[in-house]
């Protein structure tokens, strides 16, 4: 045998096995490093597609401001830029009509909504022509303000003196501050911000605030966003103590949008009418939705004759006729300095709107009827002032006991309740305006012409209520010292009279948007009012949508209700 050949052979023979195992490996590796790599393709390009869907959602949530989504802001909808995607499509549908609809879960459930159901389609691709899809299905929630007992957008205070008892669900964008010795919430109470059991304006926390649990049994509020900063502990200590009826952050509660589109301050929806007003504008304020608009001039002495285009300005819509002369003068009133203001330190300028005399002449007659009646004022300038204490124009609210059909009475200044209104019988109803007055049944414009307190009476009343607040200016736990204080939710519906051993009573729902403009008087006690004993609570009727008084705003929401991939 020739060894040297035959070792030839075998090491040939190896190498060559060699080689065949090295390009069998090869040819298993190739293929996992490709899949591996179209894994990783297919995964972003799917992520892409669910942030273009992402992005349309938070377009809407912008478009639900002013509480509809148009067929136009629906097609306005673009999908978000990303580096080497092109997104093919990005369409949001409406299905079916508005409905109204319970809220079953989240930190709203319990309260209605006009839902509008949508479709959200998101269909994007990559360089290398790897594409994915997505279709999101979204409730787009309009949540009428009306159904909170308190909806406050900014901060919001109460810490009452005379006992509170307060029936109704409390929300506040801001942050909630409590204190008191005897304050009962029987509902629930919701913040996307913190909970403090203390003042804001000082460090004076009371051990006397009780929230209801959901089995009707009063607890004692004892934690606070402080003390439990982790909201996985927060969300126990309100399990424990209140079934969850006090919700934070910590519950991702969420602000509520309100009604106007990206950029404008909350009060423009008190403000009168501008030529230049866009369409989201005008769905938004009062001004806009009245039937009425009265543009009171300072300078027109005769505010009944004034012509059209000519002093005070009476607007109607085409189809609803005006008063004569002599009708408006039964309804309508203009006072210079009728009354001293204890508050505000000077005289107020009033236009009072007698109730009764209102529906007496609509006397069911269609053409006559009154939902919605704007008043503001022009050439404050012009006024005569007697008193010589600057101009304080406002409107005054007379002889409502009885109203004949639903009715909301908005103006961008101040706005006066005189006496029992809408106690017998009842009807939707509103007030609107910069801040909102309490004057009882006792009141009279001859016992208030200069300072000084007069004794209220029992006095009801029954509306919801929007105004601007009085607020403490400045947090005394950030290190700025005590603050001013701006009087709380017990003080939001102003007093100036002495209602010691009195009851305001309230049925309604209290919304507060932004700071008083007009109404710049700190809040103080004992000079000009004595606290009355406050039997507040929500209207229940709210909580039905063919009960809102007219004009009602919204709040919008947008949440997730299914996702699937498209393949």
């Amino acid at each position: 045998m020739n060894r040297q050949g035959f070792a030839l052979e075998s090491s040939l023979f190896l190498m060559l096995l060699i080689a065949t195992l090295i390009a069998v490996t090869v040819t298993g590796v190739v293929p996992v490093v490709r899949t591996s790599s179209l894994d990783y393709r297919n995964a972003r390009v799917s992520y892409a597609a669910e942030a273009g869907a992402d992005a349309i959602m938070a377009q809407l949530e912008i478009a639900l401001r002013d509480g509809v989504l148009s067929d136009a802001e629906l097609s306005a909808v673009v999908p978000p830029t990303i580096t080497g995607f092109t997104y093919d499509a990005v369409t949001a549908t409406r299905l079916g009509g508005i409905e109204v609809e319970t809220i079953t879960d989240g930190p709203f459930a319990g309260l209605y909504s006009l839902t509008q159901n949508i479709e959200i389609n998101s269909r994007v691709s990559d360089y290398q022509a790897n594409r994915s899809a997505v279709v999101v299905t979204a409730k787009a929630q309009a949540i009428p303000v009306f159904q909170f007992g308190v909806f406050f957008e900014k901060d919001l205070e109460i810490t009452n003196g005379p006992s509170m008892t307060f029936d109704g669900w409390v929300h506040t964008n801001g942050k909630l501050y409590l204190s008191s010795n005897n304050a009962w919430y029987r509902d629930v109470i919701t913040t996307p911000n913190q909970v403090v059991h203390n003042r804001k304006d000082k460090n004076a926390p009371l051990n006397g605030v009780w929230i209801e649990d959901a089995f009707g049994v009063d607890n004692n509020l004892d934690f606070d966003s402080r003390s439990d900063p982790v909201p996985a502990d927060f969300q126990l200590q309100s399990n424990n103590k209140f079934d969850n009826r006090l919700k934070t952050g910590a519950y991702g509660v969420d602000s509520l949008s309100l009604p106007l589109p990206a950029g404008f301050p909350a009060r423009v929806i008190i403000e009168p009418r501008l030529v230049s007003d866009v369409q989201a504008i005008r769905a938004a304020k009062f001004s806009w939705k009245a039937d009425w608009y009265v543009d009171v001039d300072f300078g027109d002495n005769q505010h009944c004759n004034s012509p059209p285009g000519i002093g005070t300005e009476w607007i109607r819509d085409s189809t609803l006729v005006l008063p004569n002369v002599a009708q408006c003068n039964q309804i309508f009133d203009m006072t210079e300095d009728a009354f001293y203001e204890g508050r505000e330190g000077r005289f107020a300028d009033v236009f009072t709107i007698d109730m009764a005399e209102l529906f007496a002449w609509v006397g069911g007659d269609p053409s006559r009827e009154t939902r919605v009646l704007y008043v503001t004022f022009n050439s404050l300038g012009d006024a005569d002032d007697p008193e010589g204490d600057g101009v304080y124009p406002v409107v005054r609210l007379k002889n409502g006991a009885l109203l004949a059909n639903p009715i909301t009475i908005a103006t961008d200044f101040p706005i006066y309740i005189e006496g029992d209104y809408n106690t017998i019988g009842w009807q939707p109803a509103g007030a609107v305006g910069d801040v909102i007055n309490w004057l009882s049944n006792n009141w009279t414009d001859a016992a208030h012409q200069g300072p000084g307190m007069t004794s209220a009476s029992n006095t009801s009343y029954y509306m919801a209520i929007l105004a601007g607040h009085s607020a403490t200016p400045w947090d005394w736990f950030d290190g700025g010292g005590d603050a001013p204080y701006g009087g709380g939710l017990e003080n939001y519906p102003r007093f100036i009279e002495s209602w010691s051993g009195r009851t305001a009573t309230y049925s309604g729902s209290l919304v507060s948007l932004s700071e008083g403009q007009y109404a710049l008087a700190p809040w103080s006690y004992g000079s000009y009012y004595r606290a009355p004993s406050r039997n507040w609570s929500f209207d229940t009727r709210f909580e039905d949508p063919t009960n809102l008084p007219p004009g009602t705003p919204v709040v919008g929401n947008v949440i997730h209700t299914a996702f699937r991939p498209v393949y």
